[in-house]
């Protein structure tokens, strides 16, 4: 019998009480949030070159995000004979120019009117910020322990919690989907995306922003003579992750060294040299403003300078450093989630309507809350019948492990097997295609059609109800087919199964991509000459292996239970069925 309905007052304690539970943790945890936030920014931005590895190579999420781990690791280890030498040369002559321009700011005299007044008294705030910047903290023996011991353990939690992140993502994703009420999903689904392109172009635009800006600041600064035009590029960079205030904060400088040591080659004096400067720096400042940001940033943000400015001077009161970093997106997705209460709140529609290119599809369902426009079908084991000769004979010919490992057992390892081979094959059969001998590969493909359990082309057969399934599926949707088989063979087998009307609209065979499946090389030929965005499109297919790409591009991913695919091996799928009719009550 099921548990008795609560009223609304027991609803509100347990919401009361759930509510202050959560503000204790916050509170009592609140020195492992700064990391936990610096864990997802990681795990959002080396996503990816996750994503990238599991489109070239086919691989599971954890072993491509141990494969990324790795190369860090080596980065790491190399760093210090590739990188920091030169680094540090840089750091050492900034920290030096920055030492000569203390002390000419303490010996200086500025002149007003008839009097000179030492410049320290007037630049003293300057000055002592500057001195802040190179100056070190004592402390006693137990702190720095203390300091060690707290840096080594949060460096560990950081690191953990983003290779589970890397890892999970999708499942923690799908997890977090499945709770909201579908009459709010399509919102949440919108509200969300809107979200994430605000810090994919925050997070990545700055980075490529601070690239770029450290370059074209190099260049003219050693063109006109400057001291350090190197330590003083290399600063302008890392200020650019200082939305705001770090230009203006580098370029100060800049124009103070100039003024202090002047050219090292030009004829000027230093006042006509630090103008010079100024005006470079002013000429990159507009340049960012009118170019790189729009191009680099993309506009995502869409903060006023002002509403910027403050964000980032009350971030770094609050929070320091991470604050500065991460208050303009923070503040900018606030501003998204209280434009979508404020619509709701007046009965407005809360999105803006979206531009399709096919205004005459009708979407009638969401996977894995997307909007499907196209369908992306694997052939064998999905829509065609599989061949389990192979299945077959590890549960004859291995009889005589039965009392070790059952038939039933047999099948299943050798159904893992099979799968786990089938990304090997493909990319073996890529090889052999573009070799100067291609009667390799007709020699080789039997066998290898026998370990993935493709039937020879003249015995394909589409499994039931598919037929009825694609005719249904082509009146809302763009459908595309992707196979590993050759180009004859898939045109033969539509002519006979009567799938050559016009179901397909895109067909991409073997000789259409250099690199087959898993590799993502024939999911971006179909995107593109779909014209739709990855998130768009559904892919279907037997196995996980094919369902990686399609998730590493952002795609929806359907596992369908009919070919070699099972439960466990296909978790990570949107959605799973038993078969693809199916797909009619999903779509």
């Amino acid at each position: 019998m099921p548990s008795p309905r609560w009223n609304n007052i027991t609803k509100v304690i347990v919401t009361t009480a759930l509510v202050i539970f959560v503000i204790l943790v916050v509170v009592a945890f609140r020195v492992m949030i700064p990391p936990t936030i610096v864990a997802f920014l990681f795990a959002f931005i080396l996503g990816y070159p996750v994503n990238w590895i599991q489109r070239q190579t086919g691989w599971a999420r954890g072993p491509a995000v141990a494969a990324l781990y790795l190369i860090l690791l080596l980065l790491v280890v190399l760093m210090p004979v590739l990188v920091l030498p030169r680094a540090s040369n840089l750091f050492t002559s900034l920290q030096q120019t920055l030492e000569s321009l203390i002390g000419s700011l303490q010996t200086a005299m500025i002149p007003i009117g008839h009097q000179t007044i030492p410049a320290d008294q007037l630049l003293q705030p300057l000055s002592d910020a500057l001195q802040n910047i190179l100056s070190v903290a004592t402390t006693n023996s137990w702190s720095i322990f203390r300091g060690v011991t707290t840096g080594v353990l949060t460096v560990v939690y950081v690191m953990v919690l983003n290779f589970w992140l890397l890892k999970d993502f999708y499942k923690l994703q799908r997890l977090l989907f499945e709770q909201i009420p579908v009459d709010y999903q399509e919102d949440v689904r919108r509200l969300a995306q809107e979200i994430i392109q605000i810090w994919e172009g925050f997070l990545r635009g700055q980075m490529v922003l601070a690239l770029v800006v450290g370059v074209i600041t190099w260049i003219p600064l050693a063109i006109v003579g400057m001291a350090n035009a190197g330590g003083l590029a290399l600063l302008a960079g890392v200020m650019e992750l200082l939305p705001t205030v770090g230009p203006g904060i580098s370029g100060t400088i800049g124009v103070l060294v100039a003024l202090f040591q002047g050219s090292t080659w030009l004829p000027l004096s230093n006042v006509t040299f630090a103008l010079l400067v100024l005006a470079i720096y002013a000429v990159i400042a507009q340049v960012e403003s009118v170019y790189l940001i729009p191009r680099l940033v993309g506009g995502r943000v869409k903060l006023h300078p002002a509403v910027a400015f403050v964000c980032v001077i009350g971030g770094a009161l609050v929070f320091g450093a991470l604050g500065v970093l991460v208050a303009t997106p923070v503040v900018a997705s606030t501003r998204t989630i209280i434009a979508y209460l404020y619509r709701k709140l007046l009965d407005r529609a809360p999105f803006e309507p979206q531009a399709t290119l096919q205004s005459t599809v009708r979407i009638r369902g969401l996977v894995g809350g997307r909007k499907i426009e196209a369908i992306v079908f694997d052939l064998d084991g999905t829509l065609t019948e599989v061949d389990w000769r192979t299945a077959h004979f590890a549960a004859r010919r291995l009889a005589w492990l039965g009392w070790i490992v059952p038939a039933e057992q047999r099948c299943y390892y050798t159904r893992r097997m099979m799968i786990g081979l089938e990304g090997l094959i493909n990319f073996l059969i890529s090889q052999l295609a573009r070799s100067e001998s291609p009667e390799h590969l007709e020699r080789a493909l039997p066998l290898f059609n026998l370990l993935r359990g493709y039937p020879p082309p003249e015995t394909l057969t589409l499994q039931q109800g598919v037929a009825v399934t694609l005719q249904y599926l082509r009146r809302h949707y763009q459908l595309a087919l992707v196979s590993t088989r050759d180009r004859h063979s898939i045109h033969k087998f539509l002519m006979e199964t009567g799938l050559d009307d016009g179901i397909f609209q895109l067909v991409v065979t073997r000789e259409d991509v250099r690199n087959l499946l898993p590799h993502s090389e024939s999911l971006h030929l179909l995107t593109e000459q779909l014209q739709l965005n990855p998130d768009q499109i559904l892919i279907v297919s037997d196995t996980d292996v094919n369902l990686r790409s399609g998730r590493a591009m952002g795609m929806g991913g359907v596992g369908t239970l009919c070919g070699l695919g099972q439960a466990e091996t296909l978790r990570d799928a949107d959605l799973l069925i038993t078969a693809v009719p199916e797909l009619q009550e999903w779509l």
